[in-house]
């Protein structure tokens, strides 16, 4: 018992669960990228959603499907309508 709290919570979870597949571990590092690379493009300014696919070389279901988290955790919100579609922009962090 000793032993175990001296160990840091971190370390005891692992050995109780054991470690991430690679798969997920594959899987989160893609989204990553993915949302990266939709920031990358927002940077330049409010963007659709065929805008932000063609800046980032990404499928628009992709993109949406990203950008919606994104707007639900506060990281993008919408901007203005142009035509048919919402602009959106990013949400600078005030730190």
């Amino acid at each position: 018992m000793a032993d175990e709290k001296e160990k840091k919570p971190l370390q005891v979870l692992k050995e109780r669960v054991g470690t991430v597949p690679q798969e997920l571990r594959d899987r989160v590092k893609e989204h990553s990228k993915i949302k990266g690379a939709i920031t990358k493009a927002l940077k330049e300014g409010p963007m659709t959603i065929p805008e932000i696919s063609r800046a980032a070389g990404l499928p628009s279901p992709t993109v949406m499907w990203h950008l919606m988290s994104m707007k639900k955790y506060g990281k993008v919100a919408e901007a203005e309508q142009a035509g048919d579609y919402l602009k959106y922009e990013l949400i600078l962090d005030k730190k």
